[in-house]
C-alpha cells in the first residue's frame, strides 16, 4: 500500500514548535521581576483557551463563518483540550482551505509572536 503524503504548511509548522517551547515555560504576573516572588507563577498553556476564544470571537465578528466553523469541529472552544496545540497541528496537516488558514496563521503570529518576545526567546521552530 503508497503512503499517502500529507500537505504540511510550514508557518503552522513554525508556530507549532515555538507555542510547544512557550507553553512549557512559566512566567510571573504582578511582579516587577521573573524571580516569582510577590508574583503569580503561571504557564502560557494556561492561556490557550483564552487565545482560542479570541480566535473564535474575531471570525464570529467579522463574518468569516467558514474559520468559525473550522474552530468549532472538535467541539467548542471551552471544551478543547490544548485548543492552540491541536488547531496548529490541524493546520499543519492542512486540514484548513487556504484562506482560512491563512487568516488563522496570520493572527497565530502575531499573538504567538508577542507571548514570545514578551516571555522567552523565540528560537526556531524544530
Amino acid at each position: 500500500m503508497d503512503a499517502v503524503a500529507v500537505a504540511t504548511d510550514p508557518r503552522a509548522a513554525h508556530l507549532l514548535g515555538l507555542w510547544s517551547r512557550l507553553s512549557a515555560q512559566h512566567v510571573t504576573l504582578g511582579s516587577g521581576c521573573g524571580c516569582g516572588v510577590g508574583g503569580v507563577s503561571v504557564s502560557l498553556q494556561d492561556f490557550e483557551l483564552d487565545i482560542a476564544d479570541y480566535l473564535w470571537a474575531e471570525s464570529e465578528r467579522l463574518g468569516e463563518k467558514s474559520v468559525e466553523a473550522f474552530l468549532l469541529l472538535p467541539g467548542p472552544i471551552h471544551e478543547q483540550g490544548q485548543a492552540v496545540m491541536r488547531l496548529l497541528t490541524r493546520l499543519e496537516a492542512g486540514e484548513a482551505d487556504e484562506r482560512d488558514a491563512d487568516w488563522l496563521l496570520t493572527r497565530l503570529a502575531r499573538t504567538l509572536e508577542s507571548f514570545a518576545k514578551l516571555h522567552g526567546p523565540m528560537g526556531t521552530a524544530a
